[in-house]
């Protein structure tokens, strides 16, 4: 799926044919939470013996807030962060001609776009130098016959290129349709590099691949633009602070090989600057980069992140500030909306499903009655739970923060489920992501707390720390097959920090150098306030103000990605009075 991140075929907003040509032939499957979706009521796959469990009815609000998908989220922005450019009166004739195929009320007929607004520094300062984009220390400079100015690139992107965010049309579709700017190399940028002091910083939680974005960016900077200056701040958002940890000179020599290590060499932090920073706290985050000279920032984190960063971008607006404001998204969790998919998602998956098959193996070898339990990242998506279940095909339930299975149904259910799955295979395995069963235990947790007179816990940012699922399970069970008088052996996984440590993979090395890529030409041609993603396979330059309106985002229940990794729980195998035909393989044991 990577592999076509290189591939720039012309996107055109406004034109009919075009749009329908993306609409009926780029439907990429990525994190699904959008169009028709099953519902859990069609596709069950979870064909218990007690039949009265209950699946959420989510109506009206409740559903359009809690369970927005992408696209519905998009739809929800208003206006302000968009504009409208013109479109054609009338359609070209390959538009009016029709077929069997292509009735007169074309389901795919896109008559106006809405393009989603970046920002650009020509649009509080004056009299920009414009100068034409070429290599500057690469190899490429070196080859184009001798010519010392360096050579050009095989293609720019247009301005006016636009990739179009909800290419998955209906004949229920309406006529307007939603795009972002292409990201990529212009053909002129509005900064010399002996007056570019970039500075790159990293923020939040680790997450696989945070030193080849930091690897790339720098490249980038030195070896196509010719930068010299560049930075990293210590210690994330912290390191801006007074008192922070202060900068470290970057070069290519400086990060040559750090994209083989996990974590990152800038180090990380949380907080330091949020959206209710002070303007004082602002301030002093801008006199600790004037210190430097700072003019271009790199923001490397999430949401939070994100926030702090249109914080310091509105400041610079503000003040008339010559300084581009680009970031790069990271959540290990892959919560962010719009995005096809945050980097280091696809490592973390990979790395889960080995905690998953090491659980299977605890579960099977370990007798009487195995059961393995995995929790996984995710306090309020569960994307790592569930895309690990789909990837091992070997979990018998998978729990998530948006399925509120425990809180309909209850930890009886959850008991019943396992102990007849365990009665028929031998042993389960179930998988747990961090925040599931959030509100029931939240309520439980709130009993307690009345009945013991105390308050509940906190975290060290404050938030309400979550009662643990994993342990609550654990103990349940327990007391669920001793009520039964059967025994059980648990073995409890938690790989939590083994998944967010380690080293990219390849796929997610690729992602991480196509959006450095484009954050450093984004940043150099002279857009800022903007974040580089991927939305349907394509890189685009996305408003900060948008991520921040549709994040974080969440797993619809009913819809597809759920219903696959419902199918794909399948401990219940048919019983022997109602046989379809399908007999699991027994593992014979001959005891010598």
């Amino acid at each position: 799926m990577l592999s076509k991140l290189s591939e720039y075929p012309k996107t055109i907003a406004t034109a009919v044919g075009a749009a329908g040509c993306v609409a009926a032939g780029l439907y990429l499957y990525t994190k699904s939470r959008t169009d028709e979706e099953f519902s859990l009521d069609e596709c069950s796959a979870m064909p218990m013996k007690t039949s009265a469990l209950k699946f959420p009815e989510i109506t009206g609000a409740d559903k359009a807030n809690h369970f927005s998908s992408r696209q519905k989220k998009m739809k929800e922005l208003p206006d302000e962060y968009f504009y409208i450019p013109k479109s054609k009166k009338e359609g070209d004739e390959k538009d009016k001609k029709s077929d069997d195929h292509c009735l007169e009320n074309n389901p795919i007929q896109i008559l106006k776009t809405k393009i989603a607004k970046v920002d650009h520094v020509r649009d509080y300062v004056k009299n920009l130098k414009w100068r034409e984009n070429r290599f500057q220390r690469s190899m490429a400079s070196r080859i184009d016959k001798g010519t010392p100015k360096g050579r050009i690139y095989g293609s720019y992107t247009n301005d006016n290129d636009v990739v179009l965010f909800d290419i998955v049309r209906g004949d229920k579709s309406k006529t307007e349709a939603m795009g972002f700017r292409r990201a990529g190399a212009r053909k002129h940028i509005c900064w010399d590099a002996k007056q570019v002091c970039a500075c790159i910083v990293t923020c939040g939680g680790l997450c696989p691949g945070l030193n080849v974005v930091i690897n790339e960016i720098v490249e980038v900077l030195y070896f196509e633009y010719g930068v010299d200056k560049i930075y990293g701040v210590k210690g994330g958002y912290r390191g801006l602070m007074k008192g922070g940890y202060g900068f470290t000179k970057l070069d290519p020599k400086a990060v040559c090989g750090i994209n083989l290590q996990g974590g990152t060499i800038l180090w990380s932090s949380r907080g330091g600057l949020s959206p209710n920073s002070s303007e004082a706290e602002v301030e002093e985050v801008f006199q600790k980069l004037d210190t430097i000279g700072c003019n271009m920032l790199f923001i490397i984190g999430g949401d939070g992140t994100h926030r702090g960063a249109y914080r310091l971008y509105q400041h610079a607006k503000k003040s008339h500030r010559k300084m581009c404001i680009a970031g790069v998204p990271k959540t290990i969790d892959n919560d962010l909306g719009v995005i096809d998919s945050s980097f280091g998602f696809n490592t973390a998956v990979e790395q889960a499903t080995k905690a998953i098959f090491s659980a299977v193996t605890e579960a099977t070898c370990n007798k009487p009655n195995g059961v393995g339990i995995v929790k996984l990242m995710g306090r309020h998506a569960g994307y790592i739970a569930c895309h690990a279940t789909l990837a091992s095909r070997q979990v018998d339930m998978c729990l998530i923060n948006e399925d509120p299975f425990l809180e309909n149904n209850g930890p009886e259910a959850v008991g019943n489920y396992i102990e007849e799955a365990v009665s028929r295979k031998g042993h389960a395995v179930i998988v747990v992501a961090e925040g599931a069963g959030s509100t029931y235990l939240k309520k439980l947790r709130q009993k307690q707390a009345e009945e013991e007179h105390h308050e509940n816990k906190k975290d060290a940012s404050g938030n309400e720390a979550l009662a643990s699922p994993c342990e609550f399970l654990i103990d349940y069970l327990k007391k669920h097959f001793k009520s039964k008088g059967k025994p059980v052996t648990i073995k409890y996984h938690d790989p939590s920090y083994m998944i967010r440590s380690v080293p990219a993979n390849a796929s997610d090395n690729v992602l991480c150098v196509v959006l450095a890529q484009n954050a450093v030409h984004g940043a150099m041609a002279g857009y800022t306030g903007f974040t580089s993603g991927i939305v349907n396979n394509r890189s685009v330059m996305i408003p900060m103000p948008v991520i921040m309106a549709t994040s974080p985002s969440f797993l619809n229940p009913k819809g597809r990605t759920c219903n696959m990794y419902l199918e794909y729980s399948r401990s219940l195998w048919p019983s022997d009075h109602d046989d379809d035909g399908y007999h699991p393989p027994v593992l014979k044991v001959e005891i010598i």
